[in-house]
């Protein structure tokens, strides 16, 4: 059972003014998700966008990119949560290099996340999507692959295959829905493109990629290249 929580009046103030609300919601194995929350007011239900950031770094990450604003401005509501360890959100027993591979840990959270814009009557639960960045993609792709996440659309930046396969749990070969998959050219030696171009290959429905310039990883590679904010908008356009 998972249970919500809203924290009241604490606020986070996102890149060129809009407002987020504090919120949490615990997990199934109990531990408190803190997240940031935001949607402008609409007289119907809202998409909504998850952001799950990369290892070691906190949901903070996301509000230092345009793009963030520019989900709120085309009518998204959007979520950014610390996954467990990280930022503000609770800690269990386990290390960072168990958390990146462990089916009963990370993917908890986002199950926790779903779960909490399913309840709010603001969104349109069979209209949620996915950013991820790292572990966040990762997570992405596992809900991509199972119809236990109730996600429509995902973009993946910088996952690692064999990550995603652990994070799913299943001991089947995975395949992928409505993915946007993204990599920088010299990232990690490479590896990271490649890893992109093998998910790309096993996703069905609508499909893309991006290999973009340089080495950098994560949302970082946004920061580099905030041109493909628009790019982002766009798929989450025709896939929302």
């Amino acid at each position: 059972m998972i249970s919500l929580v809203i924290l009241g009046t604490a606020m986070l103030k996102a890149q060129n003014t809009d407002i987020f609300d504090e919120v949490s919601f615990v997990t199934s194995d109990g531990i408190k998700i803190s997240a940031s929350y935001g949607l402008s007011e609409s007289d119907s239900p809202l998409p909504a966008i998850i952001l799950i950031h990369q290892g070691g770094s906190s949901r903070e990450e996301w509000f230092e990119l345009p793009l963030v604003n520019k989900l709120i401005q085309k009518g998204y509501a959007v979520l950014a949560y610390d996954v467990r360890i990280h930022g503000r959100s609770g800690k269990d027993k386990g290390n960072l290099t168990d958390l990146f591979n462990n089916p009963k840990r990370a993917p908890l959270d986002l199950k926790a996340a779903i779960r909490y814009l399913e309840q709010d009557q603001r969104i349109d639960s069979e209209r949620i999507g996915i950013i991820g960045a790292s572990i966040g993609a990762n997570l992405a792709c596992v809900a991509a692959a199972s119809d236990q996440y109730n996600v429509q659309s995902i973009v993946s930046i910088s996952a690692k295959v064999s990550a995603v396969e652990s994070l799913s749990g299943s001991e089947n070969p995975l395949t992928y829905s409505n993915a946007f998959l993204m990599a920088s050219m010299e990232e990690q030696g490479g590896l990271r493109k490649d890893w992109a171009n093998e998910l790309f290959d096993k996703t069905k429905g609508q499909r893309a990629i991006k290999i973009a310039p340089g080495d950098k990883h994560g949302s970082y590679i946004l920061r580099e290249h905030p041109a493909i904010g628009k790019e982002i908008i766009v798929w989450f356009g025709k896939t929302l």
